[in-house]
C-alpha cells in the first residue's frame, strides 16, 4: 500500500483539470485545480507565488467561481488549500458537479 492510499480523507477527492487563478498576499498565478473535494483543493501553480502554510488565498475559475481558503501545504509547484466552508462554497462545488462534471 502506498502512502497516498493509506491517507484517511475527510472528504473524497475528484481528479479535475479546472483552469483558474490563485491569489495570495505576495502574488497570483494561473494554474490548474488537480483535485477537488468538498473541503479542499490541490492547485498546481504556473508560477511560484511564495504561498506559506496558514496564509489566506482566493481561487477564481469559470467552473467554481470565487472561493477562499487557507494554504495547508505546498510541495514544488502544488499547494493544498483548505476551503473556508460556507453554504456558498458548498453550492459552488455542488454546481460544478452538476453542470461541469460528465
Amino acid at each position: 500500500m502506498t502512502y497516498r492510499d493509506s491517507i484517511q480523507r475527510a472528504s473524497p477527492r475528484t481528479q479535475t483539470k479546472i483552469t483558474g487563478k490563485v491569489t495570495c498576499k505576495f502574488g497570483s498565478s494561473n494554474g490548474i485545480v488537480r483535485d477537488l473535494s468538498d473541503e479542499g483543493i490541490c492547485f498546481q501553480l504556473l508560477f511560484d507565488i511564495g504561498a506559506q502554510t496558514g496564509q489566506e488565498v482566493t481561487i477564481q475559475s469559470e467552473e467554481l467561481g470565487y472561493l477562499t481558503g487557507i494554504v495547508r501545504w505546498y510541495r514544488g509547484d502544488k499547494i493544498g488549500i483548505k476551503l473556508k466552508l460556507s453554504s456558498n462554497t458548498a453550492a459552488q462545488i455542488s454546481s460544478y458537479y452538476k453542470f461541469f462534471r460528465p
